[in-house]
């Protein structure tokens, strides 16, 4: 094998490197591309989830406990109807619904 050749084999060896690194940074960059489309609309659809599980998290939690809205004092707090005491509100902390008066004092 004389010189030339072996530059040659050389020169042609060093092309397909660089031909098959190339391809293979093309193919990464796509993969990568699809991937990182894929990341976010999976990210939408997940914050979709989650904005709606939070909805019924708080639906439920007030359903759950019964929670009465919060009455400023003086408000009525509750009604009498006959014998029995209905509550439309929760007093604020540190008052109390009264009972005589049926408002928070």
């Amino acid at each position: 094998m004389t010189r030339a050749e072996g530059i040659s084999l050389t020169l042609w060896v060093f092309l397909l490197i660089i031909i098959s690194r190339a391809t293979l940074i093309d193919a990464s960059s796509e993969k990568s591309g699809d991937q990182s489309e894929e990341k976010r609309e999976l990210l939408g659809v997940l914050q979709k989830v989650l904005e709606k599980l939070q909805n019924r998290r708080t639906v439920t939690w007030e359903r759950k406990h019964s929670r009465l809205p919060e009455c400023n004092i003086g408000d009525f707090c509750t009604v009498k109807k006959g014998s029995r005491f209905g509550q439309l509100c929760d007093c604020p902390r540190g008052s109390k619904c009264n009972l005589f008066f049926l408002k928070c004092l």
